[in-house]
């Protein structure tokens, strides 16, 4: 979703992913979790359990806890167990995203 100057109000949720903010002529690239974005006439506001600069990424840590992860979820979990797991995959998977585009 883009978002411009005068957005119409809005509350919605935030997946797991990658944010790109523009300020001025510069980017920046975010892999974000889940969350909720409040956008007023004024301004954007994020709440979420993760946010890291592209920059910060540590791509060998993002791929170690993606393979973590996908292992465990070939186990019997229960449901909170599972949710905790795919959280994780998710964080993880949005981590890798972000890197490996920013090397492009």
């Amino acid at each position: 979703m883009g978002i411009y100057p005068q957005h119409v109000a809005l509350m919605t949720q935030l997946s797991a992913g990658e944010i790109v903010v523009r300020k001025g002529s510069e980017n920046f690239f975010l892999a974000v979790g889940e969350g909720f974005v409040e956008i007023t006439g004024e301004r954007v506001s994020i709440l979420t359990d993760m946010a890291i600069r592209a920059e910060n990424i540590d791509e060998a840590k993002a791929e170690e806890a993606r393979r973590r992860a996908e292992a465990r979820l070939a186990e019997k979990l229960d449901d909170e167990e599972a949710a905790l797991v795919n959280a994780a995959l998710a964080h993880s998977l949005a981590q890798l995203k972000v890197k490996r585009r920013q090397r492009r």
